[in-house]
């Protein structure tokens, strides 16, 4: 009996300065037809200070109203506050890692919980490092998760749409 192979999933995982340019990237996404693709948003809070619960909830509201106009109304949204990066926000397949109980925080809010993640997913060590910095210098990180095939061509088409 021949078990059928399985192809080897893969993650991609991309950093942007403005909301506008992660926005753009996630039409090139989007139009390429590969329907069989996870995305994650990850992004800082900058300006929201864990200790302000008003301004956070508003923030949350904001951003989540935000990422369901433009991945869609079942896609998953939070928040959680990291000690070394600060406030984040994560919108897509992965809320429900990040917000994983370990103890008495969850696995996001540990220092080295998204580097964690990053690298359960296959992200290179270094890489890992790299993005969360990027996090905690205020980018906004674009985690795409798939076939290795579907990978690749959106790495190509993410390419020639700069």
């Amino acid at each position: 009996m021949q078990v059928p192979k399985t192809e080897q999933k893969q993650a991609l995982l991309k950093s942007y300065n403005q909301l506008s340019e992660l926005e753009a990237a996630l039409k090139t996404v989007n139009q390429g037809g590969t329907n069989k693709i996870m995305i994650t948003i990850i992004g800082n809070l900058e300006d929201v200070h864990a200790n302000d619960r008003k301004d956070l909830a508003h923030k949350k509201r904001q951003l989540q109203s935000y990422f369901k106009e433009l991945l869609g109304t079942d896609t998953d949204f939070d928040t959680f506050c990291n000690s070394e990066i600060g406030c984040l926000f994560v919108a897509g397949f992965l809320v429900s890692m990040f917000l994983n109980p370990v103890g008495k925080k969850t696995l996001g809010e540990l220092s080295g919980g998204i580097y964690g993640v990053f690298r359960g997913l296959g992200v290179s060590e270094a890489k890992a490092n790299l993005n969360a910095k990027r996090l905690k210098d205020g980018k906004y990180l674009l985690l795409v998760r798939g076939k290795r095939f579907d990978i690749e061509k959106l790495k190509d088409r993410l390419e020639d749409s700069k």
